[in-house]
């Protein structure tokens, strides 16, 4: 689903009004069918008592439309005006028709209002819009913080007075809603963690806008994926298949202190689909890693005296890869002088899709331009320090931008690039960009990288082009994470715990 930013929600508004809609009928529009989706899903046909919390803007003339609608099905149903009368002009002549309609003033009839407030069963939130910037003040702050404390059900039209639409962040007074209904289309804050937690279910509501309208001088800041997306786009099974059908995954992995990085990424790969896994790994952890690894190919390969890859593993690694339908190299492969190397020449030769994390990331990071030199696709998965080696940025500069700095360096190199952390961010090369929306801070824990890693590497393996498998492997790798924190604890949960976990979570998918 395709998210726009507040300033593109204005430009598509005014392409509508440009087509003929006027903006008191776009908020007529808006109102009514708010008024239509609360008909169905939280009132259906009950007579519960309904209060709209109006603000001073466009978004409290939403709230009085609604208002008319309910009044004329003989719903119980009354205004508080938070911020005193309405300014804005369409919101006034929306006022105006809200005939019958019991009205209060808060501050100047504060006893009453909060008194409807709290014989209500239903809160209507058209206090601010998503042009709000800041933190909620005064008593609409007190006001929202009341409300929260009584607990009641509460409706957010367009968006819960306190988030900033364009924001991943919450300020320190949000109205909490059940049920946001975006109007026309979802914004960052309906997607993002931590704001999003504060919209409840959240579902978009049309107002009439032609698709020419969204077409027009305007582009999403970002799409989201489904369950459907996932589900539509995972390799089906059959029951003419072999091994060879669902593909040949290369895990370049591991060293003797990391030998876990090897097994995770193996094991991930193996329960996410691949035919075939086959786990390079340093000699010398083999005895780590070999009762771990039961379903995959073993390939040791020479290594140093400190139990790293060697340069003479080199082409041992290019002569399996060449047979190989996708490869993932780094992960717990040690930031040293042969790594380098050996992903230099993968990343210049290969012939299949290949996905490139942790040291294998750091390995290209000081020879940057070598990502321009490939000819297949390149899937990279840093953290936010390893992006900061990858843009000479600082940690802060791409937490600051990190939608803005994931972009331009996937459309730079012409890579797909998953910037992990909250609210994962998916560059792809068109300059493009997914957010993926599942996952917990339970999943920061070392190793969950390399699990992710193997996960994308077996989709790229079973045909997944590089852009949906990374799209779709952090989504899995993000509701795989959910899951097991549910099951478990978010504390407690571990890497290992998400891997066995992977082949309960995909039969939802079949």
């Amino acid at each position: 689903m395709k998210v726009y930013s507040c300033q593109s929600m204005k430009k598509i508004e005014e392409n509508a009004n440009k087509g003929g809609m006027s903006y008191i009928e776009m908020m007529e529009n808006a109102g009514k069918a708010c008024y239509e989706r609360l008909m169905k899903t939280v009132l259906s046909g009950e007579k519960k008592k309904v209060c709209i919390l109006c603000g001073k803007g466009k978004n409290g003339g939403d709230g009085f439309v609604i208002a008319r609608y309910l009044k004329k099905a003989d719903v119980p149903v009354c205004v508080v005006l938070t911020e005193g009368q309405p300014k804005a002009e369409e919101a006034i002549e929306m006022m105006q028709k809200a005939d019958g309609v019991e009205i209060f003033d808060i501050q100047k009839q504060a006893d009453v209002a909060i008194d409807k407030i709290a014989e209500s069963d239903i809160l209507i939130d058209c206090i601010f819009g998503i042009g709000f910037k800041g933190q909620v003040q005064g008593l609409t702050a007190e006001l929202i913080e009341n409300i929260n404390h009584l607990k009641k059900q509460v409706v957010a039209i367009d968006i819960p007075s306190g988030l900033e639409g364009d924001s991943p962040l919450a300020g320190e007074t949000v109205l909490k809603a059940n049920y946001t209904f975006a109007i026309s289309c979802l914004k960052p804050a309906h997607a993002m963690k931590p704001a999003r937690f504060f919209c409840g279910k959240t579902s978009v509501v049309d107002i009439g806008f032609s698709a020419d309208c969204y077409e027009k001088d305007v582009a999403p800041e970002f799409e989201i994926a489904s369950r459907k997306f996932v589900k539509d786009n995972l390799v089906k099974r059959t029951a003419e298949s072999n091994k060879g059908t669902y593909g040949k995954l290369l895990c370049v992995v591991g060293s003797k202190n990391m030998q876990g990085a090897a097994v995770l990424c193996t094991n991930a790969a193996v329960k996410s689909g691949a035919g075939i896994v086959i786990s390079a790994f340093p000699e010398k952890a083999y005895s780590a890693i070999a009762p771990k690894v039961t379903e995959a190919l073993m390939m040791p390969l020479k290594d140093d005296k400190a139990g790293r890859i060697s340069f003479d593993a080199e082409s041992a690694v290019m002569n399996v890869l060449k047979n190989c339908t996708a490869c993932v190299v780094g992960c717990g492969l040690s930031n040293i002088e042969a790594t380098k190397r050996i992903v230099t020449t993968v990343v210049r030769n290969a012939k299949c899709p290949v996905v490139i994390d942790a040291d294998g990331i750091n390995a290209v990071a000081s020879n940057i331009n070598i990502l321009k030199s490939a000819s297949v696709q390149l899937v990279l998965t840093p953290h936010p320090g390893e992006m900061s080696r990858l843009t000479g940025k600082s940690i802060d500069e791409i937490q600051s931008d990190r939608l803005g700095i994931a972009k331009k360096f996937a459309r730079d190199y012409g890579v797909t690039l998953v910037l992990k952390g909250n609210n994962s961010v998916i560059a792809l090369p068109d300059g493009t960009a997914f957010v993926n929306i599942t996952g917990n801070g339970g999943m920061a824990k070392g190793g969950s990288g390399d699990v992710l890693a193997g996960i994308i590497g077996a989709f790229l393996a079973q045909g997944m082009d590089a852009n949906t498998s990374a799209v779709c492997g952090a989504f899995i790798h993000g509701m795989c994470g959910d899951e097991v924190a549910k099951e478990y604890s978010k504390i407690g949960m571990t890497p290992t715990m998400m891997i066995d976990h992977l082949p309960k979570l995909f039969s939802k998918f079949e």
